[in-house]
Formats: structure tokens, C-alpha cells, sequence
């Protein structure tokens, strides 16, 4: 076959004029058009101007494409230079372009959707710790003579909840005073749920009376207690706990009614490994009803608690030990108690023998506070907090009984309520923390004291069902269970459940909002 047979073959009317070799200095030979091209020509559609002979026309033509060309060169480079800042984004352009391309050889039928497979990774011997309160201390001695002597007036009893691993503890020297021992610090190894532990702590000497019962936190960097007061009468002692190998530099900041307080002295302390060191509060803070303390720590985190014994001249008005809390926009305080007013709390130096609730916003504006009775009456309150200002609410209007409280605000916030116990053989307090959801299953520790009830309380707008030592309680939207609990520990199994422990007699009071589940326990997640 040659050129000119079969399809498409070059016929007569294709053929040039000349078809002499054309010389390199030779211009551009004209062509005649043929009368069959001519025909051809004549039969087609009529265009705005022959672009065969019509320069003009000719000419937009080339730049057309030439600016075509020119933007998919401009997009090219786009792509590229995307794809040099994220590979990641660059390959998911290509994923799609591919799909987009090779759409038409697909079947009809949807594509299947597949999930990238994960896995949650624990570490082979994951290490849990929590460090306790300690002993209450005296700062001074009662007569007076010493206003630097620290003493220990109480030693505490610790219990753990946990579900297995090993645990171990040590006590904590506080330096330059070989005759106190500090807090527990006790370390779980090999178990990944979370590990509890608390501390129970009655007081009975000449200057202090009460029951504190606490819970041993998690070391953090930044804490934050609600609770407390260095007026007249008032105690406060700050203890700060490192239970890590290397030394901790800490800053503390007392915040009261009208805002943050110029302190002396309460910055770069430092905290040797394994040690806990002890404050006064009074000595940076003095005169300060209402207290909320930030322990920020650098070098290594730390745990810090608040002791607060209370007198009225003579009087011994209670012992207390505050947990430190996180600042978030919501909290939950389980179990508050309130009680019917005894007439006391309008007496001179009485103010603070009274039901209240404490608030702190770090950044100021709106916030709503719930109050949810025991009949399941709720009572609601809106208002706005001005930035680092302490705030107390009297708790006079709430009905008389059991409470829960939840808290939400647009920024974040920390919180504690005061309950009280007033009774003709002594008086007593204390400060219900803020919690936190946690879910899954834990051991939560109990340690002993009158009157142990457990308090669970659903952060959860779904129904579900709940286990308590492995008894099944259906728990409904934003439920609340109570039960009472023996000293030991109780296990509870659920989702984002809050969980504190509360403890009462006629005249003492004391309990604990149990913390979330650490980082440390959760392991990491891992995308293959």
C-alpha cells in the first residue's frame, strides 16, 4: 500500500502548487486554492472572518492559545510549589485527580468507604503517680513564742484504688526538717487504668478540730486550689510536693475579691527532687478572706495542696485540706451539702460558717451555674465575672439537702463550694473541688471516715448504664447516683462520669472529687 491508497490517503486536491524543494533563503511561496477547496468553502457556515486569510484573526487565535497554555503552565507550577510546602496535600491532589480521571472506568455501583485501620498503643509498663497531702502541720507553735516553727499535729491514713500493677510508695522528706516526713507519693507501674488514692485526716488538738479527707493528685505543671483565707483566725499553709529526680522551680499567685495580690517572695521556689516544701500563706498573702491559689511549676510538675485550719478566739472552727483543679470552661461539683441555716453565721467572725459557692474566671465574662436538688428541682443562674476577681455566692436561697452543681463559661474558670457542719461539740468545713468526666473503669479510693457515700454524677446528655462493684445502675441523661461505700476502694464503670466521695457527722464534714484519667494512662492512638 502506499501513501495515497486507503483511508485517509492524500488525494489530487491536497497537492501543492509546487512541490520543489523549498531553499533556505527562500521566502513563504503562495497557494492557490483549488475550485474543489473553493466549493468546500463556499458550503460551510459563516464565520465572523476567514481565519485562513484574515491576519487579524489569525493573530487572536495564537494568543489564545498561547494564554491557554500560559495558565495551564501557571497552574502547573502552583500544584508543584503546594506540593513542596505538604506532601501530605499534594498526595491527597493526586488521589483526587486519579479518581476524578478514572471515574469512567469504575462501576456504577457507590465506592466502598474504608477507614484507616488504628490501633491504641499503651506503653509496655505505663508509670502512674499520685502524690498525697501529707501530715497536718502547724505553722508556729500555739503559744505563739515562734511564729517559723512547723510542726506536725496529725499523721494521715492513705488508701489506694487500683486494679492491678505494681504499686509502691514513698514518704517525702521536707528539707532542713529532719522531724517531718511530707506526703505520700505512691507510683503505679503495669496497669493502664487509672490509679486513685486519698487520704483521710482527723484533727483533734488544742488550736485545730476537723476531718479533712483528700484526694493524692497527679503531679501538674499548672494548678489551681479554691478554697482557703489568710484572715484573722485563719491558717492557710501551702504544700508543694516534687516527686520527680530532678528539682522544680515554682511560682505562686493569691488571688481574693479584689483581684490578684501583690505578694513577696512567692516566686522561683525551689523544690529539690523527692521533697515538699512548705508555705505559709499568711507570709505572702496577709489579710485575704477569700483565696484562690495558682501553683505554676517549671523543671518538673508538682502536686500542691492547701491546708486551712480555722479560730474564733477560743473556738476551733474546723480543718481543711482543698484539692487543686484545673481551669476549664465547665465543672461539676458532686454531692454538696447544703444545710439549713443555724442562725451562727450572722455572728461576728461567723460569715464564713455559711454554705457558699466559689468562682474565679481567668479571663472574665458570662457564666451559668446550674443547681440540681435531690427532688430534681433545678434552680439556673446567669451572670458575668470580672477577670481574676475571687467571687463568693451565699447558698441561702438553694433548698436544704444534697446538690449537685454544674458550671459552664465561655472562658476558662475554676471552682469550689463550701459545706459546713455545725453542731453544739464543734464545728467544721469544707470545700467540695470542681471535677472533671472521667470514663472507663477505675478503682476509686476510700479511705475511712464517718458517714462514706459515694456520689456519681453524668456528664452525659444519653441514658446509660453504670456499674458499681460490678453491680449494674441504670443512670438516666445528667443522672446522679448515691450510695453509701465501705473504706477501701469502690470500682465504677462508665462514661464521663464525675465521681467524688463525702464523708459527715453532726459536726464533721470532709470529702473528694476524684480526678480524670491522666495522659500517662491513655497510651497514644496509631494510624497505619
Amino acid at each position: 500500500m502506499t501513501d495515497r491508497d486507503g483511508p485517509g490517503a492524500i488525494d489530487d486536491s491536497q497537492e501543492f502548487d509546487d512541490d520543489s524543494p523549498i531553499r533556505d533563503d527562500e521566502g513563504p511561496r503562495q497557494r492557490t486554492p483549488s475550485a474543489e477547496e473553493l466549493a468546500v468553502e463556499a458550503e460551510a457556515p459563516v464565520a465572523d472572518g476567514d481565519i485562513a486569510t484574515d491576519v487579524a484573526l489569525t493573530d487572536r487565535e495564537a494568543a489564545a492559545n498561547d494564554a491557554a497554555d500560559g495558565a495551564r503552565r501557571v497552574e502547573r507550577r502552583d500544584m508543584l510549589r503546594w506540593g513542596g510546602r505538604a506532601a501530605a496535600g499534594l498526595g491527597a491532589v493526586l488521589l483526587v485527580t486519579g479518581a476524578v480521571l478514572g471515574a469512567g472506568a469504575l462501576p456504577a455501583e457507590p465506592l466502598e468507604r474504608v477507614e484507616a485501620p488504628t490501633s491504641q498503643v499503651l506503653p509496655s509498663s505505663p508509670l502512674q503517680s499520685r502524690v498525697c497531702a501529707g501530715p497536718a502541720l502547724r505553722v508556729g507553735t500555739s503559744d505563739g513564742s515562734d511564729a517559723l516553727a512547723l510542726s506536725t499535729v496529725a499523721e494521715p491514713q492513705v488508701a489506694i484504688g487500683s486494679l492491678g500493677g505494681e504499686i509502691t510508695e514513698q514518704r517525702l522528706p521536707v528539707p532542713t526538717r529532719d522531724d517531718i516526713s511530707g506526703g505520700a507519693a505512691i507510683a503505679q507501674r503495669g496497669e493502664a487504668t487509672t490509679l486513685s488514692a486519698a487520704q483521710s485526716l482527723p484533727v483533734d488538738v488544742d488550736d485545730a478540730r476537723g476531718l479533712a479527707v483528700s484526694e493524692c493528685g497527679e503531679t501538674r505543671l499548672d494548678q489551681w486550689l479554691v478554697g482557703g483565707s489568710t484572715r484573722t483566725g485563719r491558717q492557710s499553709t501551702l504544700t508543694i510536693a516534687n516527686a520527680s529526680q530532678v528539682s522544680a522551680s515554682v511560682d505562686v499567685t493569691v488571688h481574693g475579691p479584689e483581684g490578684p495580690v501583690e505578694t513577696v517572695g512567692s516566686t522561683g521556689i525551689s523544690v529539690p527532687p523527692a521533697s515538699q516544701a512548705v508555705l505559709d500563706l499568711a507570709a505572702i498573702a496577709p489579710g485575704v478572706d477569700d483565696v484562690v491559689v495558682r501553683v505554676v511549676s517549671t523543671g518538673a510538675p508538682v502536686s500542691a495542696h492547701l491546708q486551712q485550719s480555722t479560730t474564733r478566739g477560743l473556738e476551733r472552727g474546723g480543718f481543711e485540706v482543698v484539692d487543686a483543679v484545673s481551669a476549664l470552661t465547665t465543672a461539676v461539683l458532686p454531692g454538696v451539702v447544703v444545710t439549713e441555716p443555724t442562725g451562727i453565721e450572722t455572728q461576728e467572725g461567723f460569715d464564713d460558717a455559711a454554705p457558699a459557692l466559689r468562682l474565679l474566671s481567668l479571663e472574665g465574662g458570662p457564666v451559668r451555674v446550674v443547681f440540681e436538688a435531690e427532688d430534681g428541682s433545678v434552680i439556673e443562674s446567669e451572670g458575668d465575672l470580672e477577670a481574676g476577681r475571687v467571687t463568693d455566692f451565699e447558698l441561702e436561697e438553694i433548698p436544704v439537702g444534697v446538690t449537685t452543681i454544674r458550671i459552664s463559661a465561655d472562658s476558662p474558670i475554676v471552682a469550689g463550694a463550701r459545706q459546713v457542719a455545725i453542731a453544739a461539740d464543734g464545728n467544721d468545713f469544707d470545700w467540695v473541688a470542681g471535677g472533671q468526666p472521667r470514663s472507663g473503669s477505675s478503682a476509686i479510693a476510700v479511705p475511712p471516715g464517718p458517714g462514706a457515700t459515694l456520689h456519681v454524677v453524668s456528664a452525659s446528655e444519653e441514658p446509660q448504664e453504670i456499674t458499681v462493684d460490678g453491680r449494674a445502675v441504670e443512670l438516666g441523661a445528667l443522672g446522679v447516683h448515691r450510695q453509701p461505700v465501705e473504706a477501701g476502694s469502690v470500682v465504677v464503670a462508665g462514661e464521663a462520669l464525675v465521681v467524688g466521695v463525702g464523708y459527715r457527722d453532726a459536726s464533721r464534714v470532709a470529702g473528694f472529687t476524684a480526678s480524670p484519667q491522666g495522659p500517662t494512662a491513655g497510651g497514644v492512638t496509631v494510624v497505619h
